[in-house]
């Protein structure tokens, strides 16, 4: 099992994979090239590692890159390179239609990380301007189980932790000794969510990021109901300590506001 942390403020929506490059949310205007069209093909080709004439490559008839597949359920990596301006837009559509799109810029690969429950899955990189930009996309079987495990973990916690609430701080975790993680909230009073699993009992305490004992340890029965407990913070950040840890332990916790302090 990897050692994972995982902890993030939502808004009506769960962790969704694996952290990517970060990136613009919009490309700067396309920096001009002196480059060939031939020789930006040549460049995303070695981006991505592949052949000028592989699917998902530009074309004469066609400078960006694209893909339509029907893929069987499993876990996947999707990558996008572009060559001949300054970023280009990734996106993927699954069978609900919905697109998912990410910008990324030329100097590296955007490689995105997808749990794909099976049926089409259509993929594109397309640059800013037209020739002599180049972008192009492949998608591989994951070859990292890293990155499956987390998506477990993910999963799992979302089962967990349902329904969703406005304003709620959550995090994940999963390693094999005791673990430590911090939560980004504002002084108030809340309600402390926790669940874990793959452990007989977990011991659970939570500090202010000043040091401040607002939960002091307590053992915590795994595989069972949510363990709730009220608690306020008089100053910013919570600490959250879980353990002992094991090769299959695994945790799940939020932050839910209930008032001001």
């Amino acid at each position: 099992m990897v050692a994972a942390i995982l902890a993030m403020p939502l808004a009506g929506c769960e962790y969704s994979g694996p952290p990517e490059q970060s990136a613009p949310s919009s490309p700067p205007p396309a920096t001009p090239s002196a480059a060939s069209f031939e020789e930006n093909v040549d460049e995303v080709a070695r981006l991505l590692e592949a052949s000028p004439a592989d699917p998902g490559m530009p074309s004469e008839a066609e400078p960006a890159g694209k893909l339509s597949l029907d893929l069987a359920p499993g876990d996947y990596v999707v990558t996008g390179a572009c060559a001949g301006v300054y970023g280009a837009k990734l996106t993927l559509v699954k069978a609900d239609g919905v697109p998912e799109a990410s910008t990324f810029e030329c100097t590296s690969t955007l490689a995105r990380f997808v749990r794909h429950d099976g049926g089409p899955l259509t993929i594109s990189a397309v640059p800013p301007t037209g020739r002599p930009a180049a972008t192009g996309v492949k998608v591989q079987a994951n070859p990292d189980r890293r990155l499956s495990e987390l998506e477990d973990l993910s999963d799992w916690s979302a089962q967990q932790l349902q329904p969703p609430v406005p304003g709620e701080l959550r995090g994940i975790g999963s390693g094999n000794t005791t673990t430590s993680a911090g939560l980004s909230a504002p002084p108030g009073q809340y309600e402390l969510h926790f669940v874990c699993a793959g452990l007989p009992v977990a011991e659970l305490s939570v500090s202010t990021w000043k040091g401040a004992e607002v939960i002091a340890p307590v053992q915590v029965p795994c595989g069972g109901s949510v363990f709730k407990a009220p608690l306020v913070l008089p100053t910013e950040g919570a600490d959250l300590t879980m353990g002992p840890g094991g090769l299959d332990s695994r945790f799940a916790y939020r932050l839910v506001p209930t008032g001001q302090p």
